[in-house]
């Protein structure tokens, strides 16, 4: 029901304009692209806290084994260390396995120094959320521009549809006076068939123009997230004086292009190969953490016989070899020495990285600047052909009176008349053209000055 409500009411620009950002594909993945920097920070700010990880293992295995010691008679002593008889060490059996093994263990790990690793992962990924949003801005630049685009175009077919009509009337009057010019002898068929061939160009204009129409209201609902059948009408643009006077304010003050995206973008890319050298060097600079770890074990049997001439055979031990908890706290401390060259390759490659980036930035604000003049004079050629189109429909108009009055007089003939009328036909299509030619050449200098 919105949407029949706003296929019946004439769309503006700024209507356009508001809708197309929220419904653009690529706005709306350039939004997913900042949030995805948000759950990146997150997980970097997690670097400087602690960490604790659980791990356990049951380990399944076949060892097993035994070891046998034999009976022997040992000495025996008296309070005075004299031999005072002999003892028999009864022959004793021990009996191992290990065929299952448990284990688990948490361990907490908090990092003390890494170089500088973790100050400059954090820092990257902060320019990685201000690129997202600078990559924002620019789309929505882009897509204002699109849109203004799309919408004169529709604007202009629409009119056009309205010149062609207004062309078809003024031979269709044409054609009543010859018609009755011949029916009394005034003139003659050949004068009929000369109105007659305009009038079919005419009304082929007028289907041409129409089809440009609804080709032109397709493109803007793709654009703006319509339905393409909808075909919404579009009201005329604003050419008024405010609009003017933005136009005569407009200049290629090259200064004008720091405050573009693009810019921006470039200035934190070249922060963000600077991060990168400082990511490079932390990878060979001492790295200290501390750890404390505490777990639990369990596994393996143990079974002892002894084996006598008195008491024969007794089963002296038999247990679990391991069933206890444990723990333990300490330090790591990595120091790199020698990599054959490694570290050295690294940071000039990260530092080439940085020139390059500096580089790119001083070449890409020269042809922004470029790009700013370009767009200024375009935009002052626009303003001076619309002044010159109106002036020109304003002598065609004058002219098409004095035609008209000439030829009803008789003094005109036939095809300076027709020649009169599409002039007129042509002086309206160039004024129209362009009016939304500069619409389009105003949208594109404030993106080139960093104002859309």
């Amino acid at each position: 029901m919105m949407l029949n409500a706003t296929a019946q009411d004439s769309l503006t620009i700024e209507q356009c304009r508001k809708m197309a950002v929220e419904h653009n594909r690529q706005l709306a993945s350039a939004r997913v692209q900042r949030q995805k920097t948000d759950f990146d920070l997150l997980a970097m700010k997690a670097n400087y806290l602690p960490k604790l990880d659980f791990n356990a293992f049951d380990l399944a295995n076949t060892m097993s084994g035994s070891l046998a010691l034999k009976s022997s008679m040992l000495p025996v002593f008296d309070m005075a260390s004299q031999i005072a008889g002999m003892a028999e060490f009864p022959a004793m059996k021990v009996d191992y396995s290990m065929h299952n093994l448990f284990g688990a263990s948490l361990m907490l790990t908090q990092p003390i120094y890494m170089g500088g690793k973790i100050t400059a992962g954090y820092n990257m990924t902060k320019i990685g959320q201000r690129i997202a949003d600078e990559n924002i801005r620019l789309t929505e630049g882009e897509v204002r521009v699109k849109v203004d685009e799309a919408y004169a175009m529709a604007v202009k077919a629409r009119e056009m549809v309205d010149v062609a009509k207004s062309y078809e009337t003024l031979l269709q009057e044409l054609m009543k006076n010859v018609e009755s010019a011949v029916r009394h002898g005034m003139r003659t068929r050949n004068d009929q068939m000369k109105v007659q061939v305009k009038l079919n160009q005419a009304r082929l204009a007028i289907t041409r123009a129409d089809n440009a129409y609804n080709l032109a209201r397709m493109n803007l609902c793709q654009i703006i997230g319509m339905p393409l059948d909808l075909r919404p009408s579009v009201a005329k643009p604003d050419v008024s004086s405010m609009v003017m006077s933005e136009v005569l304010s407009a200049s290629a003050d090259s200064v004008q292009v720091l405050s573009r995206p693009e810019y921006a973008m470039l200035q934190e890319k070249t922060e963000l190969a600077r991060q990168q050298v400082k990511l490079a060097r932390s990878e060979f600079l001492p790295q200290l953490a501390a750890f404390a770890t505490g777990g639990y074990s369990y596994g393996g049997k143990v079974s002892v016989d002894a084996t006598s001439s008195v008491g024969g055979q007794v089963n002296m031990y038999d247990k679990t070899l391991i069933d206890k908890f444990s723990g333990a706290i300490g330090v790591t401390l990595s120091v790199p020495i020698y990599h054959f060259g490694e570290r050295k390759g690294k940071i000039r490659s990260a530092k080439a990285s940085l020139q390059m980036a500096q580089l790119d930035l001083d070449d890409n604000r020269e042809r922004m600047a470029l790009e700013l003049s370009q767009a200024c004079n375009t935009l002052k050629e626009q303003m001076t052909a619309l002044e010159i189109a109106r002036l020109s429909v304003e002598q065609a108009e004058e002219n098409l009176r004095l035609s008209r009055s000439a030829y009803d007089s008789g003094v005109e003939t036939l095809s300076d008349h027709l020649e009169a009328q599409s002039l007129w036909q042509s002086a309206l299509a160039d004024e129209i053209d362009a009016r939304a030619q500069l619409i389009v050449a105003l949208s594109k200098w404030r993106k080139a000055a960093g104002k859309n």
